[in-house]
């Protein structure tokens, strides 16, 4: 059996599944997966349940003398992958298995791999970090728009992703709310923002006097791209990076703080509510059954 995949497989694959249900850079990586899964797969039908597991059996167990590939920079693959790896990889295949076979394989991914899951620990700062990060920002920063940006990325539990795409139109000052486009599968959200962060963003566009286009805009005056807006904070203001800032730390101060857990779930936009659950588990708060679907 033929198992080279070419261009317009990965075309045909691409239109199917990137816009309904994952990004454009993680179609990239399910479609690397794929392809060591064909170079591996030796089947004559459409592959099964015990392919998919023997495969998975294989990245967790057999030497790379085996199955020889190399990654995207040139190096070797390791004797065996992680869970989160496998998991990844059975979800890139189950979905081309699917759309390439026409066979569905009901299985999800954690049913199939081997192992448990790293255990869910987030890294998040105290209130009175926050606080001093943001007092110790407010002029100690080269860039204007840090300030009000580390502010409304904790208040409004912002991915850099989120951040990125914000524009002065998304805010509305005179009620205090901000407009959060819809990123990894989430929903879009009007939420309300303090009003310290509220009166930050005031004086950040009173000094930037720009009034429309791009919220946040670096020390170029270029729209500050999530992948910049992530190295900055990480760089210069919180070690644990802007991850940690912008969604682990507000989300356990809500639980924390008391917040019902439908509020939480409904800032923080997880697709899930069952994401959304690992917080409170953590934090030690009933999550309702509802949410552990």
């Amino acid at each position: 059996m033929d198992t080279t995949l070419s261009d317009s497989d990965k075309r045909s694959f691409q239109e199917r599944v990137v816009g309904r249900s994952i990004k454009e850079d993680t179609f990239h990586t399910y479609w690397r997966w794929i392809q060591r899964f064909e170079a591996w797969y030796d089947g004559s039908d459409h592959p099964t349940l015990r392919d998919l597991e023997d495969f998975d059996t294989m990245l967790v167990s057999e030497s790379t003398t085996s199955y020889l590939w190399t990654n995207d920079v040139g190096r070797k693959a390791p004797d065996s992958y992680s869970y989160q790896s496998r998991n990844q990889a059975i979800s890139g295949v189950k979905m081309w298995v699917r759309r390439h076979y026409d066979h569905n394989i009901p299985e999800q991914p954690q049913d199939i791999v081997r192992g448990t899951p790293k255990s869910f620990d987030p890294t998040y700062l105290t209130r009175e970090q926050v606080n001093e990060i943001i007092e110790e920002a407010d002029g100690a920063c080269n860039c204007p728009a840090c300030t009000a940006a580390l502010a409304l990325s904790y208040d409004a539990v912002l991915r850099a992703s989120e951040m990125g795409v914000l524009t002065v139109s998304d805010v509305d000052f005179d009620n205090g709310e901000v407009d959060v486009t819809a990123m990894k599968g989430s929903r879009d959200s009007t939420l309300t923002i303090s009003d310290n962060t509220l009166q930050l963003l005031k004086e950040y566009m009173e000094e930037s006097d720009h009034n429309s286009g791009a919220l946040f805009r670096n020390t170029y005056d270029d729209q500050w791209n999530p992948g910049s807006w992530a190295t900055h904070v990480g760089r210069h203001h919180v070690d644990a990076g802007s991850h940690s800032w912008g969604r682990h730390t507000p989300i356990m101060h809500m639980f924390q703080a008391g917040a019902e857990f439908g509020e939480v779930y409904r800032r923080a936009r997880h697709v899930s509510s069952s994401t959304t659950a690992r917080y409170a588990r953590f934090v030690g708060v009933d999550t309702p059954d509802w949410a552990e679907g």
